[in-house]
């Protein structure tokens, strides 16, 4: 029985192992780039998120009752810092919801922990924070990504 040329030079396995090293190197690339696309796509959310909440608490001032509720019905109560977090929650499609922070405030303000709802005329500020998690194994990192929104009550 004769031996191909290939097994002759000892090359038996060469293909084998240049398919092996060609998969591990495009399945990092495949992983980075769905990394990377993940991460974009939570930078987005996180900014526009900030932006979103921001609006919500404006718009409602002081003259609006609760998220479930909706506008003018019910005791004026004003949007609270529990709906803000209800709003940013609900608009989370893709986003691990225990990794988000959400903190609302009114400005300007002489107490430190300025009451909300927030009064004509003064300034809602809305901070979303959201720590990111790699899913590749060879970056094993958080990206804590925050974005803070402001914006004037108008009721």
């Amino acid at each position: 029985m004769m031996r191909s040329v290939s097994q002759k030079n000892g090359e038996a396995g060469s293909a084998l192992v240049e398919f092996a090293l060609a998969t591990i190197v495009m399945l990092v690339v495949l992983f980075g780039i769905v990394d990377m696309g993940r991460a974009a796509f939570a930078y987005d959310w996180v900014s526009n998120t900030a932006r979103m909440a921001t609006r919500y608490m404006m718009v409602r001032g002081t003259d609006c009752s609760t998220l479930l509720s909706g506008c003018n019905v019910g005791p004026p109560q004003g949007g609270y810092e529990t709906d803000v977090r209800a709003y940013v929650n609900s608009q989370a499609i893709g986003i691990d919801t225990s990794k988000v922070t959400v903190t609302a405030r009114c400005e300007p303000c002489t107490d430190p922990s300025c009451p909300l709802p927030c009064s004509h005329n003064n300034q809602v500020v809305v901070h979303v924070k959201y720590a990111f998690s790699f899913v590749s194994p060879l970056v094993p990192l958080t990206w804590n990504m925050d974005s803070e929104s402001a914006m004037t009550v108008s009721q």
